[in-house]
């Protein structure tokens, strides 16, 4: 390992709600890099009292513009100017969005350029309809793809459907937690059903909040914030049991998970973005045995089929309230579960995860 080589990585987000590049980061920083993540300093929603500090230069970078066009433009327009004349060794750019900066960087500065996709960035749930919109990001992540050196992405699927769509080998690197010992804790009372993550749409929260009228016995709890926060709340107006906890560092976050009796991750399966992700809240509930309910999607049929760790389902309200009902009433099965979901966690964890990053930048 080259000890101390200069890592610059561009977010377009905000780095609090980024577990990933948080991860990653504090990896490539822990094992000799220096590291220095730049992201936008714009927070839609009420940040945390107590945010987790990080063992990384972060470097906010503030854009006149929230949306559109111009938010991309100008942001892309900054990272270059910022980053032009400083040290790099590896230039990182998160997602298609920061690519047009990332990839002139890696050409003018002749620097290696590492592209991370999240999801399959032109196939989001934003872009359908708009088809100029999607050529032109499309062009923009062939041109960054060619030049870049390493291309990863969260999962192996959809780094199969990415190495086909762009004729580049792209390597999956989960998005798990670190390996933290499982303590004794009394569940919640009543039982809770937990989603986190963003509150946008295709996530089918609506289907969750409909479930909860016929499931008065539990309750549910919405750890996030995200477009739907508003029209959500308005849904849920009235019910006892459902309730929203705002935004969470990941500490709270996951003493409330273990808390919890199931967690929730369906996903619209029309979006291709959302038909390969693999998301991390799938593992978070792994990590700390709580059995999840997925919906029939490729990454989580093939995890649940090795691991038994949860179920995949129909995406209606009718298959949410069947599964909790069957869980509640079958305690040896739910207990099975959530045994096989701590077996599993010994193995999909961050500290084997990031091996696969430190030694593909060994190959650099």
């Amino acid at each position: 390992m080259e000890k101390g080589k200069t890592v610059i990585i561009g977010l377009t987000g905000h780095i609090f709600t980024d577990q990933r590049m948080t991860r990653i980061a504090s990896a490539l920083s822990s094992n000799g890099y220096v590291v220095r993540l730049y992201y936008r300093k714009f927070f839609k929603y009420r940040p945390v009292k107590t945010p987790v500090e990080v063992p990384f230069e972060t470097v906010p970078v503030v854009c006149p513009a929230n949306s559109g066009v111009l938010l991309y433009l100008i942001f892309n327009i900054q990272l270059f100017c910022k980053i032009l004349f400083r040290r790099v060794d590896y230039l990182y750019a998160v997602d298609s969005d920061t690519l047009p900066a990332f990839t002139l960087l890696s050409i003018i500065r002749n620097k290696p350029l590492v592209f991370d996709s999240h999801e399959y960035f032109t196939e989001v749930p934003e872009l359908k309809g708009a088809t100029l919109k999607k050529r032109i990001w499309n062009a923009v992540t062939r041109a960054g793809v060619r030049r870049s050196r390493l291309c990863i992405t969260v999962g192996p699927e959809l780094a199969g459907v990415l190495s086909k769509v762009y004729g580049k080998h792209f390597t999956a690197i989960r998005n798990v937690p670190s390996a933290i010992p499982l303590p004794e804790v009394r569940k919640a009372e009543p039982p809770v059903i937990l989603y986190q993550g963003a509150l946008n749409a295709g996530r089918q929260l609506e289907l969750l909040i409909q479930a909860m009228k016929d499931l008065p016995e539990c309750k549910c709890i919405l750890a996030g914030e995200g477009d739907l926060s508003r029209s959500l709340r308005e849904m849920a107006r009235g019910m006892d049991n459902v309730e929203f906890a705002g935004l969470m560092n990941p500490p709270d976050l996951r003493r409330l998970t273990l808390e919890c009796f199931a967690g929730y991750n369906l996903l619209e399966p029309e979006s291709l973005s959302y038909y390969y992700s693999l998301s991390n809240k799938y593992f978070d509930y792994m990590q700390a045995g709580v059995p999840s309910i997925s919906s029939r999607l490729p990454e989580y049929l093939k995890l649940n089929a090795a691991h038994e760790c949860g179920v995949c389902i129909d995406n209606t309200a009718e298959a949410i309230t069947s599964t909790v009902r069957y869980w509640l009433n079958d305690k040896a099965h739910y207990r099975k579960l959530k045994e096989n979901a701590i077996i599993a966690a010994q193995t999909l964890n961050w500290e084997n995860e990031q091996k696969i990053l430190l030694n593909l930048f060994k190959s650099l």
